[in-house]
């Protein structure tokens, strides 16, 4: 198992034969393309249930498939992501071991502002599997929590250190409200555990299912996880915000630019997000570096762009240009292209069981009415006047933090 402090990952030896079996299973049809059928759509779930003080279960059975997969989504409440960060690294401590016995895929981090964990393997295993999920969302411990208290100061001293690095933690002060870039809330042991508290507990949680699984199996097994509901939910709390030393960067001259096109995964959004990267590749910035950092991820989608150079006139007309791909001219010539990379990447994404969850996830509504299919159709029928709210939202949410020190 390995982990990434942003986001975590994690990867056991059966995933090639995974992604094997759903390809091979009809999950998704020939080329990727979902199959033509009308009555058991693989991008709309089975079921929906919501047990009373208990979690909401959607599941998908997934008939045919020798793999398995639960995955775990809980609020980001309150929308703090380093406490969040330190109960993930806690959470796959625990479970990872017990994974890796088994060969399972374990993953856990922060996706559309939630708190999700996922674990997949083999549906012989699927007792296992339900306990790992367990680890996954069980309560933190002391010992636990003050050595990812450590390593979340740790990540944060060595973002100060970086230009790039100081526009991320810029990115997460515009998400936390704590003001500007260089203070950030200082985690206790105490405030992670009543975060668990807040955002585990069981009637806030949401559990997919896939696999050809028993009802009475995922009832017993699931129903229970994670900390009992609140009847009387406290206001969310944030502790008082640390200062950081952000050191002077004298080599080169920086000039950055942060915005949201949107909420990160609707489609117009997905669409023009991947036009301005492939637009990006399509321009010269003379004696200059462009790079595109991803915000936090809270849903929020916010965006951040670097151009470095030798002088502060380059960095900034490097700046300059590739902000000018993100008006209804500039991502005209590459809608099409990010409207066609955003609907192959959704696809493949979709035929994973990792990836279905996640997107099944991502698009849920306990009525129904919106759906992982309801998306792909949507990205499938965009038209040129879908980037006006697009355009809006960055022009209304552009800033330039400055990042040289």
């Amino acid at each position: 198992m390995t982990r990434t402090a942003a986001s975590g990952t994690g990867h056991g030896p059966r995933r090639s034969l995974l992604l094997l079996a759903i390809a091979s299973s009809g999950f998704l049809g020939p080329s990727g393309n979902p199959p033509d059928t009308r009555f058991n759509d693989p991008l709309v779930p089975d079921t929906i249930l919501t047990i009373p003080s208990g979690p909401t279960l959607i599941l998908e059975a997934a008939a045919g498939i020798p793999a398995m997969g639960i995955r775990v989504s809980v609020p980001l409440d309150p929308v703090w992501p380093a406490a969040a960060r330190m109960l993930v690294e806690q959470a796959l401590d625990r479970a990872g071991n017990r994974a890796a016995a088994i060969g399972a895929e374990v993953w856990g981090g922060i996706q559309d502002g939630r708190i999700v964990f996922h674990a997949i393997g083999d549906a012989r295993d699927s007792d296992e599997l339900a306990w790992v999920i367990r680890l996954l969302t069980a309560e933190p411990g002391t010992i636990g929590t003050a050595a990812a208290i450590s390593r979340e100061r740790a990540r944060l001293d060595q973002l100060a250190e970086t230009p790039r690095g100081r526009l991320l933690l810029e990115m997460e002060s515009r998400v936390t409200g704590t003001g500007a870039g260089n203070t950030l809330p200082a985690a206790r042991a105490a405030d992670v555990h009543a975060m668990w508290q807040r955002s585990h507990a069981r009637d806030r949680m949401r559990i997919f299912v896939l696999g050809d699984l028993s009802l009475p199996w995922v009832l017993a097994d699931l129903s229970r996880i994670g900390a009992p509901p609140r009847s009387a939910p406290e206001a969310p709390y944030l502790p008082e915000p640390v200062r950081l030393s952000f050191p002077e960067s004298p080599l080169y001259s920086w000039s950055a630019a942060a915005f949201t096109l949107g909420p990160a995964h609707d489609p117009p959004v997905l669409a023009a997000a991947a036009a301005l990267r492939a637009g990006l590749r399509g321009i010269a910035a003379a004696n200059a570096a462009v790079t595109v950092l991803d915000g936090p991820a809270d849903g929020s989608g916010w965006i951040g762009i670097t151009a470095r150079a030798t002088r502060s006139r380059e960095a900034d007309a490097a700046l300059n240009s590739a902000l000018e791909l993100l008006t209804e001219e500039g991502l005209d010539a590459w809608w099409a292209q990010g409207a066609a990379i955003a609907r192959s990447d959704f696809l493949a994404a979709a035929a994973t069981p990792g990836g279905w969850m996640e997107l099944s996830d991502r698009y849920f509504s306990a009525d129904g009415t919106t759906s992982a299919r309801t998306a792909l159709n949507r990205l499938s029928a965009l038209r040129r006047q879908d980037l006006a709210p697009v355009v809006e939202s960055f022009r209304s949410t552009l800033f330039h933090p400055r990042l040289d020190g």
